[in-house]
């Protein structure tokens, strides 16, 4: 027996898979199309090439002011693996730290992934551990509260998603200042981040910080420090840091399946998860069906559809990943762990 959940609505964009079922989505009926598909021009070649130059003036002998030249956030799903190999061998002189958060639902295939690629690519490894108690119980509350997000955040992600991104984020940020490293990388896609380089400067991570703090206050989360960027490294009074965010994924093409059947090539080891959404996390799935359950929203929808609609996938291949199907016992297993 499985449990499936669609995102359908009766008035969906004939371009995207967005549809007015969804809080903010409006469909024209003259035209068939949301707001977001009207309005949409696609990235010109120009600026195409004005990123990859910018990103190349950057990495291609980056300015040496720590032990690392990047701060490297590795999930060792697709994406993250592909990304940090291509980011090797088009950047060779680069010092990476590849951070491996292990929230506790991480698969044993997907630390595998990390470390091979880790090697492949002579990065350095570490693998991020929090008060795994702690954690879960950060996620149960994170499962049971409604609102804890902007609405933005709540379209683009499920609730105990944000949490787990945002604490990687937060941690990330904090190692990339402790050891003056001038660049993170996430190996967002094209529909997860709008914008290829974000300087962050004190005034950005103050705020960042107070955000994440109040979303975790509106969950209940007590002990919050623990997940927060360490507050004496942007207190009045300290160095003004010195690190940029660089979305690859932003400049170089986007083709998932291109990029997992070259991870296979290289050794990536599919975990066959039977989550169409992840590939390195047993929580994802769960995640979402929970937040579909609360909002009657799919948080991966708003994502699959900017995909679409700038031609990096299908929209028949989107409209798949819509369905959660997944077992009983896996649903229990996770209420189980996270005591639901």
């Amino acid at each position: 027996m499985s449990v499936s959940v669609v995102a359908k609505a009766s008035h969906s964009c004939k371009k995207c898979v967005l549809d007015s079922a969804t809080p903010g989505i409006f469909i024209n009926e003259d035209t068939g199309l949301c707001q977001f598909c009207e309005h949409f021009a696609p990235l010109s070649s120009e600026k195409k090439e004005e990123y990859h130059a910018r990103m190349d003036s950057l990495l291609k002998f980056p300015h040496k002011t720590g032990m690392y030249d990047v701060i490297f956030a590795l999930s060792g799903g697709v994406d993250s693996s592909y990304a940090l190999y291509r980011l090797k061998m088009e950047y060779p002189n680069l010092t990476i730290l590849a951070v491996q958060f292990d929230n506790g639902f991480i698969t044993e295939t997907a630390l595998e992934n990390a470390q091979k690629f880790c090697a492949l690519t002579k990065s350095t490894y570490i693998r991020l551990s929090l008060d795994q108690n702690a954690l879960e119980e950060t996620f149960t509350k994170a499962a049971h509260s409604i609102d804890a997000y902007p609405g933005a955040a709540k379209y683009r992600a499920s609730d105990i998603c944000n949490t787990c991104i945002s604490i990687i984020k937060q941690k990330i940020i904090e190692i990339a200042i402790i050891t003056k490293a001038p660049f993170i990388v996430f190996a967002f896609s094209p529909g997860q981040a709008d914008v290829p380089f974000v300087k962050l400067t004190k005034s950005i991570l103050v705020w960042m910080r107070k955000l994440f703090d109040q979303s975790l206050k509106t969950i209940g989360v007590t002990d919050r420090e623990q997940y927060l960027v360490d507050v004496h490294l942007i207190q009045p009074g300290s160095p003004e840091p010195e690190v940029m965010i660089i979305h690859p994924f932003l400049v170089w093409d986007y083709d998932k399946i291109k990029f997992k059947k070259e991870c296979i090539q290289l050794g990536w080891i599919d975990p066959l998860l039977k989550d169409h959404n992840s590939s390195n996390c047993l929580l994802n799935a769960f995640a979402i069906k929970k937040h579909f359950d609360k909002y009657h929203i799919h948080p991966y929808a708003y994502d699959l559809a900017a995909l679409v609609r700038q031609g990096n996938m299908k929209r028949e291949d989107a409209l798949k990943k819509l369905i959660v199907d997944v077992s009983d016992a896996s649903i229990e297993e996770i209420k189980l762990k996270l005591k639901l």
